[in-house]
């Protein structure tokens, strides 16, 4: 495997606007614009296949477990204990919560909410060179979807047959675990096809993925007279939320390019190349934010928004001029960047 160096301007898009979307829903927006923007985890995980697919390298798997709990795990760990000894010193910007609660937020399950992604994203980062092999040695896309269908419905079956009767311990580990790898990891593997399908093919999928929302989207209304929120699918991932999802996300990646060009005529290419390149950091500092606005959703989403880009293109200046640039060490560079870039 080679290294791939040139970066695409459509997936920092995607990232950016995944990153938009997961920070709207956190600040509690009405039904029609949380159901229109509930296509946000499922489009992170494609973006990650997608990035994927431009920089594979030689290393050994370990080195590649290391590096993903460098850029993913060690930034979050960072980030939280500062929040929660500001928490502890100075009661802001909101209390400090229990032991538990701070003890299941370091381990990335509940605890303060928000973190849980991170889990998501680590879990299909492990798996992903093994996806990737898969990928490369099945060049039948016919058998390559087949497989990941195959894996798919394993996982609903256990979703329908075997959640009913777990409980405690057993419950909390299987479903944190299998029950989002499984089909996130279906996610991924579909991720890195779609960069070598030509756009009739991902017209076609686009097209059965609408299909199939609306034909289960049809048949819950027919039971419950109302719309069913794709919402109640996502804890685990489902069909229904999947269906939409994946929907939405071929949708923006067919419109990369033209909305590139729009960007770029308006001029606001930098800022969302900058967040889509920066955005674990932007996510996490968003929930400080959070914490802070309390006005109306609209005016809470832009004030977050703003305000912890703002402070991560301080943060990633700062970082580059004063602990980068002077470093002469490559791996400690390399370490800072991951650390407190990104």
């Amino acid at each position: 495997m080679s290294l791939t160096t040139q970066r695409d301007e459509r997936i920092d898009l995607l990232r950016f606007i995944g990153l938009a979307m997961v920070i709207l829903a956190h600040v509690y927006p009405p039904f029609i614009v949380a159901q229109l923007r509930n296509f946000d985890v499922p489009l992170m995980v494609l973006v990650s296949a997608l990035s994927f697919s431009a920089s594979v390298k030689q290393e050994s798997y370990g080195q590649y477990v290391w590096a993903r709990v460098k850029r993913l795990v060690f930034p979050v760990w960072l980030f939280l204990a500062l929040y929660f000894a500001m928490q502890w010193a100075l009661a802001f910007p909101v209390t400090l919560p229990s032991v538990e609660t701070i003890a299941r937020t370091f381990g990335l399950l509940d605890g303060i909410g928000y973190v849980w992604v991170i889990r998501v994203f680590l879990l299909v980062a492990l798996l992903g060179p093994f996806i990737y092999r898969f990928h490369q040695r099945e060049s039948s896309h016919l058998k390559y979807f087949a497989t990941l269908a195959l894996v798919y419905a394993l996982f609903q079956a256990l979703v329908w047959w075997l959640l009913p009767h777990l409980s405690g311990l057993l419950k909390v580990g299987i479903v944190n675990t299998l029950f989002y790898v499984l089909p996130y990891g279906v996610v991924f593997a579909f991720g890195l096809r779609v960069p070598s399908m030509l756009k009739p093919e991902l017209w076609r999928w686009f097209i059965a993925f609408t299909v199939l929302f609306v034909a289960m989207a049809l048949w819950y209304f027919t039971q419950t007279e109302q719309f069913k929120p794709t919402q109640h699918f996502k804890y685990p991932p489902q069909h229904y939320y999947l269906a939409y999802a994946l929907m939405v996300s071929l949708a923006l990646w067919l419109a990369a390019a033209s909305m590139l060009k729009l960007l770029y005529r308006v001029r606001l290419i930098a800022f969302v190349m900058f967040a889509g390149s920066n955005s674990i950091w932007i996510y996490l500092w968003h929930i400080f934010f959070l914490q802070i606005f309390k006005i109306d959703w609209l005016t809470n989403y832009l004030l977050v928004f703003i305000c912890s880009a703002a402070v991560t293109w301080l943060q990633v200046t700062l970082v580059n001029k004063y602990l980068v640039a002077p470093c002469q060490d490559p791996q400690k560079r390399r370490n800072i960047k991951a650390l407190l870039t990104g």
